[in-house]
This record gives structure tokens, C-alpha cells and sequence, in this order.
């Protein structure tokens, strides 16, 4: 019986918590806003997504490094995100240049640590079925 009314609190507790958020003020209806991206662990978030987003198809068409494509990609999210928020200037432009570097090691690095354990798990046991494999 016990566990029956933790449970409920929980579930209690997570209903609200939409409830809190409105009180605290406005919630965010955006996925990404420019202050957003002109931020590292935005620009890393939108970076990793373009690059898995457009990996496959650039490589059927060239046979371009990723990293390359990933440090492209984030310097150009760092550059355009720094002129729609604070203006584009030589200074701002070289900082984006090193801030890319971090975003594309950024990127790389979560990559790393999410979908290439998935992909190599699939590699590994092609014959099982889904269900075995979560095991």
C-alpha cells in the first residue's frame, strides 16, 4: 500500500509541475531562439542535430570528413547566431572561429557518448531481435 500512494504523490507531483512553470513566468514555445544559439551548449545541440541530419546524404555525394563538416556547420551557427544577437564584427567573428572549435569538439564528444554506443550495439548483434538486444 505503500508504494501505491508514493506512486500516486509522484505522478500528483508531476502534474504540477507544468502548473509551477506558468507561475514563474512565460514558458518557451521556441526550440532554439538566436541568444540560444550564439551559446555553446546551443550551438552544440543544434550543430550535433544538423550534422546527423545531413551526414548521410553528404557522404553518398562526397566524401567529406566529418569533422570537417562538423566544424563547418558550428562555425557557421556561431557566426550567424553572433550577428543576429550582438552584431558581426572582426572581433566577434574571430572569437567565433575559436568558440567553433569547442562547439565542433562539443558535438563530437556527444556523439561519442549517444548514438555511436547505439550504432555499435546494432553492429555487433545484427541476428537479435530488438527485444533481446535491450537486455
Amino acid at each position: 500500500m505503500k508504494k501505491l500512494w508514493t506512486v500516486a504523490l509522484f505522478a500528483v507531483m508531476m502534474m504540477l509541475m507544468p502548473v509551477v512553470a506558468m507561475a514563474e513566468g512565460e514558458l518557451p514555445v521556441d526550440p532554439f531562439t538566436w541568444q540560444q544559439l550564439a551559446t555553446i551548449a546551443g550551438a552544440t545541440a543544434a550543430t550535433l542535430l544538423i550534422v546527423q541530419l545531413l551526414k548521410l546524404p553528404i557522404d553518398k555525394v562526397w566524401k567529406i570528413p566529418t569533422r570537417i563538416i562538423v566544424y563547418v556547420i558550428a562555425l557557421i551557427i556561431m557566426i550567424v547566431a553572433q550577428a543576429f544577437t550582438g552584431g558581426l564584427n572582426w572581433s566577434n567573428a574571430g572569437l567565433a572561429v575559436i568558440n567553433a572549435v569547442i562547439v565542433a569538439l562539443s558535438a563530437m564528444g556527444a556523439y561519442e557518448m549517444t548514438f555511436r554506443r547505439v550504432d555499435e550495439k546494432r553492429i555487433a548483434e545484427p541476428d537479435k531481435p530488438e527485444e533481446a538486444k535491450e537486455d
